[in-house]
C-alpha cells in the first residue's frame, strides 16, 4: 500500500467519523450456498460505516443510470469491506439499492468510496 494513501485513508476516515450521520449501513449480501436450482436464501451482513449522505451530485447524473433524485454518501474504508453494487445502504432502517460504488482515487489504493443509490 502506498503510504501518502495509507495516511491519506487515516485522514479521511477521522473527518468522516467526526461527521458522521450515524444509522448508516452497507449491508453485505452473501448468495446462499446450495446447488445452483436451489442456493437458498442471501445472508446479509450490516457493516455500520462512518459515513455523510446527501443528494447526488449534479456531476454524477448522466439521466439513465444515474437520476436527479439519487441519493449519495462519501463512506471511509473498512479493511473489512469493499462495497459493491450487490450490497445495500441502509439509512435509519430504510434499505436503498446502490447503482454505483467510485473509489476515490479512481486507481490505486482508496482513501474513501461514493455510493450512489436510490429507493
Amino acid at each position: 500500500m502506498n503510504d501518502f494513501y495509507s495516511k491519506m485513508q487515516g485522514v479521511a476516515s477521522k473527518v468522516l467519523k467526526r461527521f458522521d450521520q450515524g444509522g448508516i449501513y452497507y449491508v453485505a449480501l452473501t448468495p446462499g450456498n446450495g446447488p445452483k436450482d436451489n442456493p437458498g436464501p442471501s445472508t446479509e451482513t450490516p457493516y455500520k460505516l462512518d459515513a455523510a449522505a446527501r443528494g447526488v451530485s449534479f456531476k454524477y447524473v448522466n439521466g439513465s443510470t444515474i437520476v436527479a433524485s439519487d441519493l449519495q454518501l462519501t463512506m471511509a474504508v473498512r479493511k473489512d469491506v469493499t462495497p459493491s453494487i450487490e450490497g445495500f445502504v441502509k439509512i435509519d432502517d430504510r434499505q436503498y439499492k446502490i447503482v454505483q460504488v467510485i473509489p476515490k482515487p479512481a486507481a490505486g489504493t482508496p482513501v474513501a468510496y461514493t455510493l450512489i443509490f436510490r429507493n
